[in-house]
């Protein structure tokens, strides 16, 4: 510890100054607590032999407490007052103060520190020092220990009104029916589906007209063309080779026209969505061989397909 060159004592009724630099040796003890990762404080003791000018010594005691504050485990920083009493004369210090440890093991830690202080009768010294501390309770500081401490949570579970396994704070679709996927917006996730439909009639030979049978499957397909408006359809008509190929393509068309008629007649299908075309003999569906086959080739044909959007199912 370094006195300030204007502290004196009296010997032998004479003014008796101290011999500067570090002139004055020290040893103590103190205890501290750290309240909070950051903050704590100490109080000490000190024991003080200072060497004066012209040989001897002087003794005396300080007493102080220091507030302090960890920027890390290593450095800190702290802030006090303390009663310094040297050969009966007495002053009081604000001290300022910065340190540096290093833990030896978990408990024990060896610290370096350099201080300065301010007296009111305007005395200003400084000290540097080493020292030892052991820290009961463990642990390399109070920081770590409190970083290390056990976090005890409480779940609330979040209410999910539709069942989709979306809670309500995060769905933005509520009330989705049960049964279908859903994002993880709690939508129902929808996929495309072709759907296809296709529609044959039969005729006798000679003939375009419309069979009871066939009245049936034409009624399927207007209740088909209803379900979907977008939809226009294409009608085929077709002979077998009987006959002359001009006479086959005219009924084939007549077939196609018996057909588009009934959808409009019978089931109120909008015209406009119909077109018919005949083919004759040209495109039989089997060969003109036999009575069976040519059976089979007198028809007439229209194929639908329609692409939608339907829900996926669980």
């Amino acid at each position: 510890m370094g006195t300030d060159s204007d502290r004196q004592t009296i010997r032998n009724n004479q003014l008796v100054g101290f011999e500067g630099g570090l002139d004055t040796k020290f040893g103590g003890i103190e205890a501290g607590f750290n309240f909070t990762p950051e903050w704590g404080y100490r109080i000490y003791y000190d024991f003080l032999n200072s060497s004066m000018q012209g040989g001897g010594s002087a003794s005396g005691n300080s007493f102080g407490t220091d507030l302090l504050y960890n920027f890390s485990d290593n450095f800190y920083a702290g802030i006090g007052i303390n009663a310094t009493e040297i050969d009966d004369i007495r002053n009081r210090f604000l001290r300022v103060s910065g340190g540096y440890k290093t833990y030896l093991a978990d408990n024990l830690a060896m610290t370096l520190e350099a201080a300065v202080q301010q007296s009111d009768k305007d005395l200003t010294e400084f000290m540097f020092q080493t020292s030892l501390r052991y820290y009961f309770g463990g642990g390399t500081s109070y920081k770590t220990a409190a970083v290390q401490q056990p976090v005890q949570t409480i779940a609330v579970a979040e209410l999910d009104s539709d069942n989709d396994g979306v809670v309500d704070s995060k769905d933005k679709c509520p009330n989705t029916r049960a049964g279908f996927k859903v994002d993880a917006d709690g939508c129902v996730m929808y996929e495309n589906q072709t759907i296809t439909k296709n529609l044959l009639v039969n005729f006798g030979f000679d003939s375009a007209a419309i069979s009871a049978g066939g009245k049936t499957d034409i009624a399927d397909t207007a209740a088909f063309l209803q379900d979907y408006p977008q939809l226009d359809i294409v009608i085929e008509g077709h002979t077998d080779d009987t006959g002359a190929a001009s006479y086959n393509l005219s009924l084939s068309e007549r077939r196609a026209k018996a057909v588009s008629d009934s959808l409009v007649q019978d089931f109120g299908i909008d015209a406009s969505r119909l077109t018919t075309v005949g083919y004759g003999e040209a495109k039989p569906v089997v060969p003109n061989n036999s009575r069976e086959n040519r059976a089979k080739n007198r028809r007439i044909e229209a194929h639908m397909s329609v692409t939608k959007r339907v829900p996926i199912e669980n």
